[in-house]
């Protein structure tokens, strides 16, 4: 099932140049972290893509997308050189079916 933008980011707009993902939309981000000079492109990056993970979980089975994946498996205890103690580490993993020419996401039709 092919899911529109704005059912997972709310208020989600595109004028054909440029997307808009309110803040709003992302309630674990700051503005501080968007701030396109001084924010944090990883900050975002993981905003976006755990609600994009809540959204699609949120779906009825028969809504969700058969070609394209989101999953998130519980955080682990982070180890490692320079890793602060008691750190966890959070997963995500997103797949992709792509038509073999063009490598555009497959049809859900």
């Amino acid at each position: 099932m092919q899911v529109a933008p704005a059912e997972i980011f709310t208020g989600y707009t595109s004028d054909g140049v440029n997307l808009t993902i309110p803040l709003a939309a992302l309630p674990g981000l700051t503005a501080a972290e968007a701030d396109p000079t001084t924010g944090n492109v990883m900050e975002v990056s993981r905003q976006i893509v755990d609600r994009l993970h809540s959204g699609i979980t949120a779906l009825a089975p028969e809504a969700k997308p058969t070609k394209a994946t989101v999953t998130k498996p519980n955080p682990s205890i982070a180890t490692g050189v320079g890793v602060t103690p008691g750190t966890l580490r959070q997963g995500y993993s997103l797949t992709f079916d792509l038509t073999p020419t063009a490598l555009e996401l497959a049809s859900e039709a």
